[in-house]
Formats: structure tokens, C-alpha cells, sequence
């Protein structure tokens, strides 16, 4: 049947548990399931949940990406907030204080 050699082909050798994710990542399982609604991609086979390592690992260079241009655009509005006009300075730091609230 094509549709089966189609898939197969398409396929990893095998798919992640929970715990199997948790020990590549190295944090608990709790932490998968945080990851989960976050955006963890995920595999349904049945009632079982199951992960694609090279999902998981395109998703965790998308998380990294993200996060250094947030922390690109945080060094932007500080360096800015730090200048001596007056104006720009006032709207960077509060744009900072809006945008990353632990920094503020």
C-alpha cells in the first residue's frame, strides 16, 4: 500500500515518551507537560502522547530564536533609556518596564 510506505518512510525510527523527552531536556516530567501548552509539539497514537525528536528539537531552536530577539529588544529600549534625551529616554524606559516587567 503506498500510503504505508509513504508513511513509513516519513517517520523517525521511534518516538519519545514523556520521561524520554524529560532526560534529553533534563528536567522532570511535570515540566513536559508545562512544555506541552506552551507549545511541545506532540504525537497522538491512541491515548497515548508521544514526541518526534527532530519536532522537538526544530521547536526548541524556535524557542531559542525568540528569545534572543526579545533579549535583543530589551538591550535596544535600555541603551536607549540610558541616553540623555529626555524624550526617547522617557519612552524607552517605559516600554522597557511595559514589555519586560522583571527588568523594571
Amino acid at each position: 500500500m503506498k500510503t504505508t510506505e509513504t508513511y513509513k518512510n516519513s517517520t523517525p525510527e521511534f518516538l519519545w515518551t514523556t520521561s524520554d523527552i524529560a532526560r534529553f531536556l533534563g528536567c522532570s516530567e511535570r515540566q513536559i507537560y508545562i512544555l506541552r501548552k506552551q507549545g511541545l509539539p506532540t504525537i497522538h497514537v491512541g491515548g497515548m502522547v508521544r514526541f518526534d525528536p527532530e519536532q522537538v528539537r526544530l521547536w526548541i531552536d524556535d524557542q531559542n530564536s525568540a528569545s534572543s530577539s526579545l533579549d535583543e529588544r530589551a538591550r535596544q529600549l535600555a541603551d536607549i533609556a540610558a541616553t540623555g534625551d529626555e524624550d526617547n529616554a522617557a519612552c524607552a524606559a517605559a516600554d522597557l518596564a511595559r514589555e519586560f516587567p522583571a527588568t523594571a
